[in-house]
């Protein structure tokens, strides 16, 4: 565990001593639900796959880059060649 100094404002600081409070009966609890909040807030891998899933598209298959690639390369080197 890390301690850190935070500065809030203070109508969010009154809101988590009144869940603290009310969830846990003191103020000593601060920090276990500002860490519960940030947990939530964080995504999970799971969430960040399903959000950019489709982002991309396939135009070829690996085969199809490899030999594209090597179709060019052959064309520049016979070009270089040539020269």
């Amino acid at each position: 565990m890390v301690k850190t100094t935070i500065n809030l404002d203070t109508e969010v600081y009154r809101e988590l001593v009144n869940e603290a409070v009310r969830k846990y009966g003191t103020t000593k609890t601060l920090s276990r639900i500002i860490n519960e909040k940030l947990k939530k807030a964080r995504p999970s891998s799971g969430d960040i796959v399903r959000k950019t899933a489709g982002m991309w598209k396939i135009k070829e298959t690996g085969a199809e880059y490899t030999s594209r690639l090597r179709a060019e390369s052959e064309r520049r080197l016979k070009r270089i060649l040539d020269e």
